[in-house]
């Protein structure tokens, strides 16, 4: 009689249910929590700031440069002038304030929900949050020069920052503050305060 030489000693894998659904379990909770994970590394927590006239906006010559004649050349020549601006400043005539090529930039980065907001030295108006809401959108912050300030614009812009700072945590927690304007004197100033600028011409 020949004995049999080819048994196995290998253990049986049991499948138990409650084994299997808490083996699946795992696998789900561990796959969820690298997808949240990985959602969290890569939203965007930058700041952008953006400044209106000449940067983001222009306002018609018209309502901004006061024309004036030339004798020795006898013609007329339209030269800027903050008089002439703030007499024609009011919500009818910044309805025709035209957008420029950055200014899509900015709304585009609004609908994708990011830290959006303005910085701008033009006076505060009764109408000027609703001036941003027509022409802009929904932005996270907005900071209009307060009345009867003359505070340098480079100045005022660093008092809005340290305001923002103190009032907004995702400033405080922000890896980049990154911000737009056509004045190099602020775009100075803002990298004096380790914030990234960038001079529109």
């Amino acid at each position: 009689m020949t004995k049999r030489t080819d048994f196995r000693n290998e253990p049986v894998q049991l499948e138990l249910p409650c084994v299997t659904k808490h083996e699946a379990d795992l696998d789900y909770y561990w796959d969820r929590h690298f997808k949240h994970m990985s959602a969290y590394e890569k939203k965007n927590e930058n700041v952008y700031i953006y400044d209106l006239d000449y940067t983001t906006f222009v306002r018609p010559k018209l309502f901004t440069h006061r024309p004036r004649f030339n004798w020795s050349l006898f013609k007329f020549e339209w030269s800027y002038d903050l008089a002439w601006y703030i007499f024609w400043d009011s919500f009818l005539v910044s309805l025709f304030d035209k957008p420029l090529p950055l200014a899509e930039q900015m709304k585009r980065e609004i609908k994708e929900g990011l830290n959006v907001g303005i910085f701008s030295a033009r006076s505060e108006k009764w109408f000027s949050g609703l001036w941003v809401r027509l022409k802009i959108g929904k932005v996270k912050f907005v900071k209009f020069r307060p009345t009867s300030d003359n505070t340098p614009d480079h100045e005022l812009k660093e008092r809005y920052l340290k305001e923002c700072l103190d009032e907004y945590s995702f400033f405080q927690w922000s890896p980049r503050i990154l911000a737009w304007d056509d004045k190099q004197e602020i775009i100075s100033m803002y990298k004096e305060n380790d914030v990234e600028g960038y001079l529109v011409k």
